[in-house]
């Protein structure tokens, strides 16, 4: 196996010792069985490579987040899908785990060019089901979806004529179940953030910012995929457009966002917001998307640089110059000067 992988399997087998006593309340043993489990897990997924281990590792984790969020030890639920049945913690790992080597054979098995997208819509799919159920505030929550089967359907219809990489597909995946994982509580209540609060000693759950810090840090690199796709743009503007998108995107979302809590109003618009009582909650989310995605672009170029250092400072430079020295505007005018008269 390939050390690299092998220290993001230890790491994230760390993670997952750590956080199964947070999340699932269980003893030093309990998570050292869930660790133990996950680590057999993504270590025979990473020697199928890079990609099969980054598949693996995204399905079944979020697997295991929805079922636990939904059937673990759900309260103050609503809505129509509210159901009695729960799930123990090792019922949990078991189904993960299941559903981790089922996406390994349907992967190893599967000759198509696009069965890593089509793995992670199923995938989603489920999960957004599951995350459907026992959810604890219902009117919020399809408000909170309203965007987000479109969105899917849209990616969905479009990848036959342009795909993209499996590293975007996978990083949309991601930022996509942290938004329906943040619309099964509400944003404001996602017990996540009540850890950090406890942990940190914030004034405030600080989940949403989260969300909104990870539309910057996920979806900049996909958005720079299209955009150099489309226009071929390289060098400083290759680096740079993924970063405006990010931040036009942030304040379409806000504008949207003041306007649909404005028609339901009350205590429904209030949740949807969830300003958590700060008059800054838009400025500062489009500050941490932009933040996020200048993180991402940073790191791409720091990844081009080492990779391609001579045609990474020529594109740059190159891109910077000045191609058209006549002044468009006013040739523009005359032009459609002479054909009025």
């Amino acid at each position: 196996m390939n050390k690299k992988i092998l220290a993001l399997v230890l790491f994230f087998t760390g993670v997952v010792f750590y956080f199964s006593g947070v999340g699932f309340g269980l003893s030093v043993s309990g998570q050292a069985l869930f660790a133990l489990v996950s680590f057999v897990l993504l270590y025979v997924a990473g020697n199928g490579g890079r990609e099969r281990f980054y598949l693996v590792f995204l399905t079944a984790s979020s697997s295991m987040l929805s079922l636990g969020c939904s059937f673990l030890a759900p309260t103050e639920m609503t809505g129509p899908f509210v159901t009695g049945f729960r799930m123990s913690p090792l019922v949990i790992l078991i189904v993960s785990v299941l559903i981790g080597a089922l996406v390994m054979f349907w992967y190893k098995k599967s000759d198509s060019s696009n069965r890593f997208a089509v793995i992670l819509l199923n995938v989603f799919i489920f999960n957004w089901i599951i995350l459907g159920i026992n959810v604890r505030f219902f009117d919020d929550w399809k408000i909170e979806n309203w965007l987000t089967v479109p969105f899917v359907v849209l990616i969905f219809i479009t990848h036959r004529w342009f795909k993209l990489s499996n590293i975007s597909y996978g990083l949309i995946f991601a930022y996509m179940m942290l938004h329906i994982y943040g619309s099964h509580y509400t944003y404001a209540e996602v017990p996540f953030g009540v850890w950090m609060q406890d942990a940190f000693d914030l004034a405030r759950n600080h989940y949403d910012r989260i969300v909104h810090f990870s539309f910057g840090l996920l979806l900049a690199y996909p958005l720079r995929e299209m955009i150099m796709r489309i226009s071929d743009i390289k060098g400083f503007w290759g680096l740079w457009f993924p970063v405006e998108f990010v931040l036009a995107f942030s304040a379409i979302y806000e504008i949207l966002e003041w306007f649909v809590a404005i028609v339901f109003g009350g205590d429904l618009g209030v949740a949807y917001l969830g300003t958590q009582g700060d008059v800054w909650d838009a400025q500062k989310d489009m500050l941490l998307a932009g933040l996020g995605s200048l993180i991402t672009m940073f790191v791409v170029m720091v990844v081009i640089w080492y990779y391609r250092r001579g045609d990474f400072w020529r594109e740059f430079t190159e891109s910077l110059r000045i191609r058209h020295r006549k002044i468009l505007g006013e040739d523009a005018l005359r032009k459609f000067e002479k054909l009025i008269e």
